[in-house]
């Protein structure tokens, strides 16, 4: 039997936590289509459970690329070790081919840091960000030889609008996939929950989780849908969970300290 994800674990931990008595246990049949967690609770009553993530593409394909090719340069046209990072659509390939020549640029200009703009002063900024869509960096204190240190995308935590409806949807987008509307729900779960896992890449879905930025509406379930959960284990202060059970709203169920796993 193949072993939880990451996102299966943490919904069964995030469930059993938040409701009391109740025993989440992984679905054996997934082979045949069905969903991924039976919950049965204390009363004895159950309920089927399917978990996805919430996430950016570009990121995640960014972050493989960055597996495979590696994270790093060694500098040869400038002279301090840099500390970069790219946007989710930029080309690792093309960064890792021409970041130190651009960087260069930068350090002419005497500066030992930058934050992108794409109509900025500065056209050695302007430029990294436009060829090689890297936002912003900073030179690092490290001994020889010097190297340039790509990161992928990061959650922003200061300067951006928070919006509670980019929370919405995405869980919308989630609950309207169709290999989860497609899923063979047994007849004898009349709830049907669908668990969204809001990963830091995708920043303005998880900022609003994080910073309580909670939509006023009643999210938009199709009828294979009875609840929906939200949640990231990327805050600061733990396992952030908000659950909805239309027509009822959005519900905000506390920070849950993240134990791994059973």
């Amino acid at each position: 039997m193949r072993k939880l994800n990451h996102s299966e674990q943490l919904a069964k931990h995030v469930i059993e936590i938040v409701e009391k008595g109740t025993r989440a246990e992984f679905c054996l049949g997934q082979s045949d289509g069905e969903y991924d967690l039976n919950l049965t609770f204390a009363d004895g009553t159950r309920a089927a459970v399917e978990v996805t993530k919430s996430t950016s593409q570009d990121g995640q394909e960014m972050l493989v690329a960055l597996q495979k090719r590696g994270n790093f340069v060694n500098a040869v046209s400038c002279t301090h070790s840099w500390f970069v990072e790219a946007l989710p659509t930029a080309r690792i390939g093309l960064v890792l081919q021409n970041v130190d020549r651009y960087l260069r640029a930068i350090e002419a200009e005497g500066r030992d840091e930058f934050s992108a703009e794409p109509s900025g002063e500065s056209a050695a900024v302007s430029n990294i960000l436009k060829d090689l869509q890297i936002i912003e960096g900073s030179v690092l204190s490290m001994p020889s030889p010097a190297r340039i240190w790509i990161c992928g995308p990061m959650p922003s935590t200061t300067g951006s609008i928070v919006n509670p409806d980019h929370l919405q949807r995405a869980i919308e987008r989630e609950a309207q996939k169709p290999d989860i509307r497609q899923k063979r729900w047994t007849s004898e779960c009349k709830e049907r929950h669908l668990f969204v896992h809001v990963d830091s890449l995708n920043d303005e879905a998880w900022s609003a989780l994080v910073n309580g930025c909670m939509p006023p509406q009643t999210p938009s379930l199709p009828p294979e849908l009875t609840h929906v959960w939200a949640a990231t284990d990327e805050a600061p202060n733990g396992i952030v969970v908000w659950t909805s059970n239309p027509p009822e709203g959005w519900r905000d169920r506390g920070l849950i300290l993240p134990c791994w796993p059973r």
